[in-house]
């Protein structure tokens, strides 16, 4: 059944959650909740409930879906991911520390619906200000005024890899976004490895402004049930490296002769050269070992 978003939102405000059909429907995504539904009313409700609502959902041409569900697999990759990108914080307060990390953040993407990546990271305001214009700009921002995030990941667990792949690169053509990680995780399958997990596939696509596409293979196995090379940490290939540098892009604007008044950008000084010739490190093997220790047994 597909609700009128009016009802939707009614059920919404009643009861502090998302009213979904009393059937699993894990199997039956992506699965449509809203139909003609205007960018404006889907971007007003987004923002009130979709953190609240345990589902992720999604806007596609005037029709609201719910594209993946919160699932302890889901969450694990969240966390491991953002240790990776706390690595640098060294001795800095969490409210000082140069980088940012959040989950689910909204933004206003480039086809101009709000969305909430899974992982956001963004410089703090030490080094690039908040933008001094609203969204977009420029420079852009999130809807509360912050940087845009500069980093984005986006995991995908009953979502399919060709949506996944479609979001990511909508990400993409935010030119502020310098590198956006997908991951897939696949059903677990019947089999099991040798420490009795049941094995299960897992993919990884990175995407950075101005290079190729990379993609690693990393679950136990292969979605044809093969082995995987990923069996141990620390194995350089299947090791994502992201310079730190990209969380702080910050261009100058120059002024608009046409606009008056206009001075333009001038950015900040940028953090110390060790932290901007660094690297964040993620090793897709401890994602693994999270994803397979939080998975149904």
């Amino acid at each position: 059944m597909v609700y009128n978003l009016s009802e939707f939102l009614k059920k919404v405000s009643s009861s502090g959650k998302i009213h979904i059909p009393d059937k699993p429907i894990e199997n039956n995504l992506p699965f449509p909740i809203a139909l003609e539904i205007s960018v404006q009313d889907y971007n007003s409700f987004i923002e009130k409930h979709e953190s609240k609502s345990g589902y992720k959902l999604e806007y596609r041409k005037g029709t609201v879906y719910i594209v993946d569900m919160c699932s302890n697999e889901h969450e694990a990759v969240v966390d491991s991911l953002s240790k990776s990108f706390h690595a640098h914080d060294g001795t800095y307060a969490d409210y000082n520390a140069p980088i940012q990390v959040r989950g689910t953040p909204l933004h206003l993407s480039p086809d101009g619906v709000r969305n909430a990546p899974d992982v956001a990271v963004f410089p703090h305001k030490t080094f690039v200000p908040p933008p001094p214009n609203p969204h977009p700009g420029p420079p852009p921002s999130d809807i509360r005024g912050n940087p845009y995030a500069r980093i984005i990941c986006e995991i995908a667990v009953s979502q399919d890899s060709s949506d996944l792949k479609t979001k990511c690169r909508l990400w993409k053509r935010q030119t502020y976004v310098r590198s956006i990680l997908g991951i897939k995780l696949y059903d677990p399958l019947a089999t099991r490895n040798t420490q009795g997990d049941r094995n299960r596939a897992m993919k990884a696509i990175l995407w950075r402004q101005g290079a190729p596409k990379q993609k690693w293979h990393f679950g136990t196995v292969n979605k044809d049930g093969t082995a995987t090379g990923c069996n141990a940490p620390g194995i350089a290939n299947y090791i994502i490296t992201i310079p730190v540098s990209d969380v702080f892009y910050d261009p100058a604007i120059p002024a608009d002769p046409a606009v008056p008044g206009d001075t333009g950008y001038t950015p900040l000084p940028p953090p110390p050269a060790s932290l901007m010739g660094a690297n964040f490190t993620i090793d897709l093997y401890t994602i693994q070992q999270m994803v397979l220790l939080s998975q149904a047994k």
